[in-house]
């Protein structure tokens, strides 16, 4: 296996962009697909996420094309429009020392604007497949001269219904060409385009005992279905992670859980199929640059969210797919770096989850939930934490006390419906719980209460500043709240406790089910 980008005989204006992107060798999947495609032939790629597929076909593609060209040479298929955005910029930079120009075509995306980019002239096109096939219906997408078709995360476009209309726009591409194909599983669809549409297929298939990379650590907590935004804030405190995604499994779920958050003083912004394309591109940049930390987002529009330094992921719903837990966990832990997955899984979702170890080949280890005395010994780091993230785009520090996040709790704890989630702003939580300077001021602390999750209960949250240790039974303190303009939070320090270590250690190789089962039951 070659283990220099050198050694595949790429070009060197190509290396030198690679080398500016911070590529420093070849992973797996490119050492072994890009001499193939160099060499002509088609191929199928079989490779779990983050293991850098997109320059597998996007270097040899720009290499083995004519940038003076006026048509198109390379046609690339994605299921999302984020993920043809992604695509299409990566490929910008791959070819940032060329003269190559090449376009995103997408639904909810300026149809005008595309066909001016088609005319001027573009190298590759990257698109998803009902956008494709109306530009080539409508005659502005030319087709004659492509010579390389690309089917990126072909088994998503099949599980979207998007395999006619693959099958259509395939039709009209010239049968010379070079064909690629990369898709998690193979499922029969997959099998009969391979048979139909592909020459002698080339099949690169990454062997790995599991689906998921491994510098991702993945662990769950047993929660209440009514806890969960509780348990969400306790874990934010506790990981306080500098970007971190959260994952829901409906829209009206993601509204719920990005209000929740607002109102707790965090800065972050949601992602689903109701918000306009454009607002939902501006939201995925804004992300990706650092604007705010925290995006609470649907299976479908976080797809193209590619962040190397993405650190958690949270599965606020466990997701009803399998394959769409290997894809939400995949936006971490890329690129070589370390992430962390973290499930909020209910007694209801508890079988699907097995169902998931057992599908991607890994026991998730189960962790404690954050305990008081977890959570007040980091409370100096959480609260200098939180004061960053709430004034990362310029919103108001909200009091990080337990008698504003009780309040909080309250009005957010009831779901709200779809109808009424939109447009929703939220208020500074310090504007309610103001008092003028040197005024006696009443807190009562919320007391003791179980979780009903077993031995994971959790009793209130962490005494904070001008709150008695005594809160914790119920009793009213009288405490003097001076006002002051700013007071200024203890030191951040980087050095985190866990709540617990994992308290499963099983092997992380395939078992059946059932013994799975038995094993977190009896033990082995």
């Amino acid at each position: 296996m070659d283990n220099s980008f050198i050694d595949l005989g790429i070009s060197p204006l190509i290396l030198k962009a690679l080398e500016e992107m911070g590529f420093e060798e070849p992973t797996e999947v490119q050492s072994r697909a890009i001499p193939h495609i160099l060499n002509g032939e088609d191929l199928i790629v079989m490779s779990k996420t983050g293991s850098g597929k997109t320059a597998v076909f996007g270097v040899p593609m720009l290499q083995l094309t004519d940038c003076a060209a006026s048509e198109p040479q390379g046609l690339i298929l994605t299921p999302t429009r984020e993920l043809a955005v992604q695509i299409d910029n990566d490929i910008k930079k791959y070819s940032k020392h060329l003269r190559h120009k090449t376009t995103a075509v997408y639904g909810q995306h300026s149809m005008s604007l595309e066909v001016q980019n088609l005319v001027k002239g573009t190298s590759i096109v990257t698109g998803t497949p009902g956008r494709v096939y109306d530009h080539i219906q409508q005659g502005t997408l030319k087709t004659k001269g492509i010579r390389f078709l690309v089917l990126d995360e072909a088994d998503r476009m099949l599980d979207m219904g998007f395999l006619d209309q693959v099958v259509k726009i395939i039709k009209y591409i010239p049968k010379e060409r070079v064909t690629l194909l990369f898709s998690a599983t193979m499922p029969p669809e997959m099998h009969r385009i391979c048979r139909s549409y592909m020459k002698n297929p080339v099949t690169i298939e990454i062997e790995s005992p599991t689906m998921t990379v491994d510098t991702i650590r993945q662990v769950y907590y047993r929660v209440n279905f009514n806890e969960k935004n509780t348990q969400l804030n306790r874990l934010l405190l506790l990981e306080r992670p500098a970007s971190c995604i959260v994952f829901c499994n409906t829209r009206s779920a993601v509204d719920r859980v990005q209000i929740f958050l607002s109102r707790k003083g965090y800065s972050c912004q949601s992602l689903h199929g109701d918000i306009p394309q454009a607002k939902r591109l501006k939201t995925i940049q804004q992300f990706k640059q650092g604007g705010f930390p925290l995006l609470v987002a649907t299976d479908v529009a976080a797809r193209g969210i590619h962040v190397d330094s993405l650190s958690l992921v949270v599965n606020y719903d466990v997701p009803m797919d399998r394959d769409n837990y290997v894809h939400r966990i995949g936006r971490t832990g890329r690129a070589g770096n370390e992430g962390r997955a973290v499930s909020l899984v209910t007694s209801e979702d508890i079988m699907s989850l097995y169902e998931i170890e057992e599908h991607i080949g890994v026991m998730i280890a189960e962790e404690d939930l954050p305990s008081d005395a977890v959570l007040n010994e980091q409370k100096a780091q959480s609260e200098e934490w939180f004061k960053s993230v709430s004034q990362r785009t310029g919103a108001v520090t909200h009091s990080y006390s337990e008698k504003s996040m009780k309040k909080n709790h309250r009005k957010t704890s009831r779901p709200a419906s779809a109808s009424n989630t939109e447009g929703v702003k939220s208020k500074p939580s310090y504007e309610k719980h103001k008092q003028p300077a040197g005024k006696i001021s009443t807190a009562k602390a919320e007391g003791s209460r179980p979780s009903n999750t077993g031995k994971n209960a959790y009793t209130a949250l962490p005494a904070q500043s001008g709150i008695d240790s005594r809160a914790a039974s119920g009793k009213v303190i009288r405490s003097r709240t001076v006002s002051t303009k700013g007071h200024k939070e203890a030191a951040v320090q980087t050095s985190q406790v866990r709540s617990a270590k994992a308290r499963n250690t099983y092997d992380t190789a395939k078992k059946p089910l059932l013994n799975r089962i038995l094993q977190r039951l009896f033990g082995k």
